[in-house]
């Protein structure tokens, strides 16, 4: 009986151990386990190559969202619990959807994998396929949240003696995909989420470099405050989630809001003359980010790219006399600010200074009356929260225009990736997609993850355990949660605590 080493891979994932080569491989199984914040996930991923072409197949993935709607926040006690009573029913769920031999056991030994590492009576017992091995997120997140996910991922391997790349996940999830994943390297990544707001360079898979991130809070951290004032009360106690920023769009946008833009995909030219739109399409049909902007079921053709600051300055003003400009567009001095860095404070402040007092509609100015959410029109509640979102949307594809710039030659580029879970908010979507157009990046290749993808999930986490378990990165059981880990130490992180 030929016996093989433990496989399993925690993501992100620490230096390679030693094991075989796994490149004449014709496919790869692996079930992963999500658990950094309140969303509990499962996913088994299988990776095959079909007439060249690396294809991947979802068996099986399935989410539970922990109950924080009476915090309106992420509770950890909260999220701990709804990890502890629904890892192991997804889990054992996952299983049931692990695919039926169709190999001898002979084969399944002479490739080795957890398949071939069980001994022959207890291979006898089943007639499901075992992962080649086991994925896990093992930070950045809640260090609670991650341990569940973690430990429950070390017993999986014992027993079966065993978030950047999503867009390629997606690429290999298309029936009509390319031979070769995308987005090719070196590309652009913009993390927008609740937690994060990053710019990041990434290079190959496991060289990354950090471009630009915020200094005080994230672009999901602000749309959900923005909401939790805005929104009435009654709307923000319909819904089980926190995810307030979907519903301040769905608010903003009426019906229109709450349809998904489940678009992958959009690259080459663009005619800057038509006007802009956007829309559901599969990647595998999309040719450019105008075609993007042109086929959507979202109408926001009254959006035009201001050309300078001062038109939009103009732009911004509303009937009501206040207006939200783009952050750190200029400094104290007048001077055009270059920087990639991001804020949103500032941003939220002008919020709730609108929200919470008069503006004078003549001089434009804010007085010191104060107002209730009662006293404000429907109809300037949902400017503000347009108005709120074109902002900080704005200064995030301005910041993507001043990064593309500085990596003009190192080498440039060639795609930008919006993932985390601001990225499914079909507005900023159309705004990026507008904004590269306008100021000369109509031939960036745009890749938009659907909205489900966009969140915590486990997919995300197999696909990132497949290609790093193909790269050579594995695992011992002795690994720890990370419950920070900054991007240049993907391969040898520090363990805190």
């Amino acid at each position: 009986m030929r016996l093989r080493p433990i496989f399993w891979t925690g993501t992100t994932c620490t230096r390679a151990s030693i094991r075989p080569q796994w490149s004449f491989r014709r496919q790869l199984m692996t079930l992963a386990i999500e658990t950094s914040c309140d969303d509990t996930s499962v996913a088994i991923v299988e990776k095959k190559v079909e007439n060249g072409r690396a294809v991947a197949q979802l068996h099986f993935h399935k989410k539970v969202t922990a109950n924080n709607a009476e915090y309106q926040g992420v509770h950890p006690l909260v999220s701990l619990r709804s990890h502890q009573e629904n890892l192991a029913d997804l889990v054992s769920e996952a299983i049931s959807h692990l695919p039926p031999k169709t190999a001898s056991r002979d084969h399944d030994f002479e490739h080795g994998g957890l398949e071939a590492q069980r001994p022959e009576a207890v291979l006898d017992v089943t007639k499901k396929r075992l992962p080649d091995f086991v994925s896990v997120t093992r930070g950045p997140g809640m260090r609670s949240n991650l341990f569940t996910g973690l430990d429950t991922a070390k017993g999986l391997a014992v027993a079966w003696q065993a978030h950047a790349l999503t867009p390629r996940l997606v690429s290999a999830l298309e029936p009509s995909a390319t031979p070769t994943l995308e987005p090719d390297f070196p590309f652009l990544s913009v993390l927008a989420s609740g937690g994060h707001t990053l710019l990041i360079q990434s290079a190959s898979l496991n060289d990354h470099h950090l471009l630009g991130t915020t200094n005080d809070i994230a672009v999901g951290e602000y749309l959900d405050k923005v909401a939790r004032i805005l929104l009435p009360t009654e709307l923000l106690q319909s819904t089980r989630s926190t995810m307030y920023g979907a519903l301040l769009e769905k608010f903003a946008f009426e019906g229109n809001a709450s349809q998904t833009v489940d678009s992958q995909k959009s690259k080459s030219t663009c005619n800057t003359g038509s006007a802009p739109r956007t829309s559901t399409f599969s990647s595998a049909t999309a040719s450019s980010s105008q075609q993007y902007l042109d086929s959507s079921s979202h109408d926001y053709t009254w959006y035009k790219v201001p050309p300078n600051h001062e038109e939009a300055l103009k732009t911004a003003m509303t009937k009501w006399g206040w207006a939200f400009n783009q952050p750190l567009v200029t400094a104290h001095c007048g001077l055009k600010v270059n920087d990639i860095e991001l804020s949103f404070s500032g941003l939220l402040t002008a919020v709730e200074r609108v929200i919470g007092y008069q503006t004078d509609p003549v001089t434009r100015k804010r007085t010191k009356i104060e107002r209730t959410l009662d006293e404000i029109s429907l109809e300037e509640k949902k400017h503000i929260a347009r108005e709120a979102m074109r902002a900080a949307f704005e200064h995030v594809a301005y910041r993507v225009v001043l990064a593309l710039r500085s990596l003009a030659s190192d080498p440039a580029p060639r795609s930008v990736v919006l993932a985390g879970g601001v990225a499914a908010n079909s507005f900023l979507r159309h705004i990026l997609a507008s904004t590269l157009c306008a100021r000369g990046f109509s031939h960036i290749n745009l890749y938009f993850p659907p909205p489900s993808f966009c969140t915590d999930n486990a997919a995300m986490i197999a696909w990132t355990g497949i290609e790093m378990f193909e790269a050579g990165h594995t695992d011992t059981l002795s690994i720890r949660a990370i419950r920070k880990w900054p991007l240049n130490q993907l391969l040898d992180p520090v363990v805190d605590g």
